[in-house]
């Protein structure tokens, strides 16, 4: 009589292998996780909120002026032109970076002004750059057209 061997593999097997295959696939994407640029992150987030605030300045037709405080924090303020002296700040605009960012650019303090048909009177005295903690970087252009160009 022959007897017969069933072929293949047991559960017990199966599931060590589903197990492995689940730890490496975990592994691997906590990996990938450093390949996050924060730099590329700030600048689009700025970019928006440039955007917004020329976009505020022409359907409120109020000139919005935005302030670079410091390496971290930028302002947005309101008033009927941008040569005025009295602002009030613009609760509404918001440009939380990611963490270990910072943001430069020349000019003590660096402002842009879009005024009511949200275009720039002047142009700031430098674009703005962001920088991340190893050392990628991002641009933010400006143009008298109100455009903001992120490269």
């Amino acid at each position: 009589m022959f007897e017969s061997r069933a072929q293949g593999f047991t559960l017990l097997e199966l599931l060590v292998v589903m197990a492995i295959i689940g730890i490496l696939t975990s592994l691997a994407a906590l990996n990938v996780r450093g390949l996050n640029n924060d730099a590329e992150a700030a600048s689009s987030i700025l970019s928006g909120a440039f955007i917004q605030a020329r976009t505020q300045a022409i359907s409120t037709t109020r000139a919005v002026r935005v302030t670079l405080s410091d390496a971290r924090t930028l302002t947005f303020e309101g008033s009927t032109r941008c040569d005025a002296a009295t602002w009030t700040a613009l609760p509404n605009i918001n440009a939380a970076l990611p963490d270990k960012v910072t943001v430069t650019g020349t000019g003590t303090p660096w402002r842009v002004c879009f005024t009511t048909r949200g275009e720039l009177p002047t142009l700031p005295p430098s674009a703005l750059r962001m920088t991340d903690e190893r050392g990628r970087s991002r641009t933010l252009t400006f143009y008298l057209t109100g455009s903001v160009v992120n490269q």
